[in-house]
């Protein structure tokens, strides 16, 4: 009797059925989780550069700045924080970041996420002593599914950072 190898067109049809059904649950787990995912890196992109501008405004005993910037190189007096910003240090004293004083610049945020500030502002200044000229402003970032969970950065006067992240998007 010869003997055959391989499977039969009903286990098949029952593997596939079982791949679609997974497929089905497990695809839109991965959407939620890859927007998550840029939310939190969002944040901690943010988080990570005032930390910086605060730590090298202390250590160097001079005003540092983080402020919204759509070219990537100057303050633009925006308040869409969503276009990016540039971490610098102030070492001339005008108050804008020159060349050898920039210290991070980040890129624009992904368009789905936004990024709205308790009140209207386009830059942070650190002085010598870590304390922050905009204190107790708070950054929400959300991205565009709705009543779904941000994340909250709240800016505290001595320059600290406190983060909510079961902040509730509206």
């Amino acid at each position: 009797m010869k003997r055959s190898c391989g499977f039969t067109l009903v286990e098949l049809m029952v593997t596939l059925a079982i791949a679609a059904i997974l497929l089905t649950i497990g695809v839109p787990s991965m959407r939620d989780l890859i927007l998550n995912n840029r939310l939190v890196a969002a944040t901690n992109t943010f988080t990570s550069s005032l930390n910086i501008v605060r730590n090298e405004a202390i250590k160097r005993g001079r005003n540092a700045g983080l402020c919204v910037s759509n070219d990537q190189a100057t303050c633009t007096g925006e308040t869409d924080w969503r276009l990016g910003w540039v971490a610098w240090v102030d070492q001339n004293g005008n108050g804008q970041p020159d060349a050898g004083e920039v210290l991070r610049i980040v890129e624009p945020l992904p368009n789905n996420i936004t990024v709205t500030p308790s009140v209207a502002v386009s830059s942070f200044v650190i002085d010598a002593t870590g304390s922050v000229n905009n204190p107790n402003v708070r950054l929400s970032l959300c991205d565009d599914r709705t009543g779904e969970t941000g994340r909250q950065i709240r800016i505290m006067a001595t320059g600290g950072v406190s983060l909510n992240s079961q902040y509730v998007c509206s």
